[in-house]
């Protein structure tokens, strides 16, 4: 008995210490001076669908799993599709760098105007791609032009994803705040991206520890 006692007094500390569980609601980007929603559910032709599990402590949002989040024309016209694993954004420093793993994957709709999204570059002249992108081991990214492609932004990588706190409601630790989490740039203007969570009921495990401690609490009494 008492190793159950203090099986379950350890999951006690271990959750309480824990963040509350989020849902994510939508993941908003500027796109051509409007706001476009992306794409996590695999609804598309480039990335699969999300299994992120999200979790939020007032200042690091974390996530356990997979993040797929893919920019498109519609579904069977992509842009680039974000492949995200054990996403990590500490909001207080605007930094992803604690993710595990990052790769961009190129989507089909730049191939038609002679560009690559997630290298950041143009075809040359020729109309050829010649250049080269690599992802992994875990957030490392490289770029390798090619031929007479050159340079028309930035190499892709997790600094994407080198979001701030935008604001909450409540304190958004409570059930049914919500939380806003990206550029602190206003939709519709250029930069601006937003992830909008809403905090939901903690996972079935903490309510069992809690039926657990009743359960106890019952055995004990009838033993005395």
């Amino acid at each position: 008995m008492n190793k159950v006692l203090l099986a379950l007094a350890l999951f006690a500390v271990s959750w309480s210490a824990n963040a509350v569980t989020l849902v994510l609601v939508s993941h908003q980007t500027t796109a051509q001076g409007g706001v476009a929603s992306l794409y996590t559910n695999g609804e598309t032709i480039t990335g699969g669908a999300s299994t992120a599990i999200w979790s939020w402590d007032g200042t690091i949002l974390s996530s356990t799993g997979l993040y797929s989040a893919t920019s498109a024309i519609h579904p069977g016209s992509t842009i680039l599709s974000d492949q995200i694993t054990d996403l990590n954004i500490d909001t207080s420093t605007s930094s992803a760098g604690g993710t595990a793993a990052y790769a961009c994957l190129e989507g089909t709709f730049l191939a038609g105007v002679a560009n690559n999204g997630c290298g950041g570059y143009a075809w040359g002249t020729n109309g050829i791609d010649e250049s080269s992108v690599s992802y992994g081991p875990g957030l490392t990214a490289s770029l390798t032009l090619g031929g007479d492609d050159t340079p028309a932004g930035a190499l892709r990588t997790i600094a994407a994803f080198d979001y701030g706190l935008d604001g909450v409601t409540g304190t958004g630790l409570a059930l049914g705040d919500a939380v806003y989490i990206g550029t602190g740039i206003a939709l519709g203007s250029t930069g601006g991206e937003r992830m909008t969570f809403t905090v939901v009921p903690v996972p079935a495990a903490a309510w069992l520890f809690g039926s657990a401690l009743g359960l106890l609490g019952w055995m004990r009494r009838r033993a005395a």
